[in-house]
């Protein structure tokens, strides 16, 4: 790919330009050099010599939209999901916000000052790239609500960079009328990357004064570790496409890949072939109403608790939602329920913050159970070591100082030490030997701090 680039350079460059070029010579070539579709891995075959396809007007034509400006440099395109329709296992309908929903539970902020759920707007970008910086552009933006009779998309599609103040200003129009910005892993890379793209304008940024909550943080808490889906790392993967057909029950065909969609956009503003802007569209599209789907169901489980849940792996996600959300009622009965379940690992997990709750509360004794039932639940699996060394360390606490059982800690204490390494192995050892001068009853023979005056 180097040789190929370096040859491309140099063939630039050899271009008669000025005077001495003569008059059937190709016209000068900017020494600009835009990424190919044939580099990428075959998926969409598209080189610079295709001749043009489907023409804007047409694509636009073809998805009902309309130009944003004279010039044709800015689409807008609406497309409405009636109420009846479904997305997944999930009628549009019931993804409604409500006002009741339990959002703070997820983020206090983002439901702060306001009736988060008058108007929330989900938000999502289709770029240039992902490196960031001035040179990356949101070439489409879209924006999703719901409305009476059912829940519309609006995308802006920018076909020439000259058109970027005109989405920017109709983006933004949309924007200072949302009480609720909600964006998928747009916290890092989306709000930034429109942040730059206002001030390079200098424009006001509508973004500023509209609370955002970002589902991506909720959406890796509930389900990172679903039944099914876990690798060998212990994790799953939590991209929007992956969750919308795990959770959502909502399978694309035909997707565009999203690493292939800035080269889609490239060749079109090479070619002028829009037919390869018609699959990013519907991906763009599919996002974002998986996007408010997602949430809702999110808001659901917290709401209506284990029964909503799918798993066993949900459960225990939806506890640690809970205790993070200072429902200590909620997540006990979350994790109780969990405990009980089939699945050692989900098993040892639900016993590790059962105990975990217990101890905070100052019931050490059903704290004790709950370290043991880890114990139990382990089997000598290697990936519940952790919870299971945690589990020995405070089953020895509680017999040394609670229970009194200088015998049972000293073997809890004998386990850490001989599972333990660095650190752990020589605070082990400490322990081991205080346990040995309480059961020889040494501790009682120490002398007086203070000898006795002498008469």
């Amino acid at each position: 790919m180097k040789r190929d680039l370096a040859d491309r350079l140099r063939e630039i460059v050899r271009q008669p330009v000025g005077p001495r070029a003569s008059a059937t010579s190709a016209p000068p070539r900017e020494l600009v050099v835009e990424p190919t579709l044939e580099m990428r891995s075959g998926l969409f075959s598209a080189v610079a010599s295709t001749p043009p396809g489907e023409t804007s007007p047409d694509l636009i034509a073809r998805f009902g939209g309309v130009f944003l400006d004279e010039q044709q440099h800015v689409a807008v395109i609406d497309y409405v999901y009636e109420s009846s329709q479904s997305h997944g296992r999930w009628p549009i309908d019931a993804a409604r916000p409500r006002r009741e929903a339990p959002l703070d539970w997820f983020d206090p902020t983002a439901s702060a000052g306001s009736d988060w759920s008058l108007k929330p707007v989900f938000f999502d970008t289709e770029t240039t790239g992902l490196s960031g910086g001035a040179g990356t552009l949101a070439f489409l933006t879209g924006c999703g609500w719901f409305e009476p009779d059912g829940f519309r998309v609006r995308q802006w599609l920018l076909l020439s960079q000259a058109g970027e103040p005109a989405m920017l200003a109709a983006l933004g129009r949309v924007i200072a009328d949302t009480t609720l910005l909600v964006s998928y892993n747009g916290r890092s890379f989306d709000v930034p990357l429109m942040n730059m793209r206002w001030a390079f304008h200098r424009r006001e940024n509508p973004f500023d004064d509209v609370p955002h909550f970002d589902l991506l943080p909720t959406a890796r808490r509930l389900w990172r570790q679903r039944e099914g889906a876990i690798d060998d790392a212990g994790d799953a993967s939590c991209s929007l496409s992956t969750l919308e057909r795990d959770v959502l029950g909502f399978h694309r065909h035909g997707d565009v890949p999203g690493f292939e969609i800035p080269s889609r956009y490239f060749h079109f503003l090479r070619t002028g072939d829009a037919s390869a802007l018609t699959g990013v569209l519907d991906h763009h599209r599919h996002d974002i109403v998986s996007l408010a789907v997602l949430m809702s169901h999110a808001l659901r489980i917290a709401e209506h608790g284990p029964d909503m849940c799918r798993d066993d792996y949900e459960v225990v996600a939806l506890g640690r939602l809970y205790e993070r959300a200072r429902q200590p009622g909620r997540a006990c009965d979350a994790f109780d329920r969990a405990s009980r379940s089939a699945d050692r690992y989900v098993r040892a997990q639900a016993f590790s913050r059962l105990g975990v709750m217990h101890r905070r509360d100052g019931r050490h004794d059903e704290a004790a159970r709950a370290w043991q039932g880890v114990l139990e639940a382990a089997g000598g699996r290697r990936s519940l070591f952790k919870l299971e060394r945690a589990a020995v360390e405070a089953l020895a606490i509680h017999n040394e100082h609670r229970a009194q059982d200088f015998s049972e800690a000293k073997r809890y204490a004998e386990t850490m030490k001989a599972t333990a390494s660095g650190r752990a192995a020589n605070d082990a050892a400490h322990r081991l030997a205080r346990l040995e001068r309480k059961l020889s009853g040494e501790h009682k023979k120490r002398a007086p701090k203070i000898a006795p005056l002498l008469e």
